[in-house]
């Protein structure tokens, strides 16, 4: 009896070791998703900002189960893309961006590649931007205007953001308000926050970073180029998730030693 006991452990822990190294039988991901975010009045895309910027969730639906939310960053260009998803149907959701939210009750995903724009209202748009460096004044000089994407939205906040990297803005920036940092200003306003500003179409803003101090003189000593990015920021609204802010294309400078 021992011994046919002993014969029946050995062969179950065989099939079991056997069984460990068998593929399992869940199917791979067989469907990519990606496209653009599109400002629906103007056909631009969308920039946002590849650390705190905007976001997007889905969830698979099915006949009798649905699953949990998976997030996803959206591209600093304005353009997503997932690779790993399975064909079928899906509600999609765009809540903390730097957009009106809004939400897809139900997207069918077919096998292989899918395509998909989103037409939005950004909160904010950021327009006629010119970053330029003045040698004569020694300041690094941005100009542009904004324009409201709703009447409801104020403005929060405005900022030029520099880094030695294209991922420039929040917080990839050398950029600081304070202290003995880059030193920034309005034409009329030497702070960037201004909560609850009414955003007027006709106003140009200037925003200056000095190159004189010594921070500056001590960080833009490299010959190599520097990247540049002005940003605005809408003030909360009610019932419209996190806001995030909105950004032009950045502007390339290239400096020199012998400048």
């Amino acid at each position: 009896m021992i011994k046919k006991l002993l014969i029946l452990f050995a062969a179950a822990g065989t099939l079991s070791a056997c069984d460990m190294f068998k593929k399992d039988n869940y199917e791979a991901p067989n469907a990519q998703l990606h496209g653009r975010i599109l400002d629906k009045a103007t056909g631009d895309l969308v920039e946002t900002d590849i650390h705190e910027g905007s976001i997007y969730r889905w969830q698979e639906l099915g006949d009798e189960w649905t699953t949990g939310w998976n997030e996803r960053v959206i591209m600093q260009s304005g353009e997503y893309r997932d690779n790993q998803m399975f064909s079928g149907r899906y509600k999609f959701e765009f809540l903390n961006a730097n957009f009106f939210p809004f939400s897809k009750d139900e997207v069918v995903i077919g096998k292989g590649d899918n395509e998909i724009d989103w037409e939005v209202t950004p909160y904010i748009r950021v327009k006629n931007v010119q970053i330029a460096k003045d040698d004569a004044a020694k300041v690094i000089r941005a100009t542009f205007s904004l324009e409201a994407g709703d009447p409801q939205v104020r403005l929060n906040k405005v900022r030029l953001y520099c880094s030695t990297d294209i991922y420039v803005g929040e917080p990839f920036t050398t950029f600081n308000t304070g202290g003995e940092g880059f030193q920034i200003g309005f034409t009329d306003d030497p702070e960037t926050e201004v909560d609850e500003t009414v955003i007027d179409p006709a106003k140009v803003y200037t925003l200056t970073i000095d190159l004189t101090n010594d921070y500056n003189k001590d960080y833009f000593k490299f010959s190599r180029n520097y990247f540049f990015r002005v940003g605005a920021k809408a003030a909360n609204i009610a019932g419209m998730g996190t806001v995030r802010s909105n950004y032009a294309p950045y502007t390339v400078i290239n400096f020199s030693t012998a400048q």
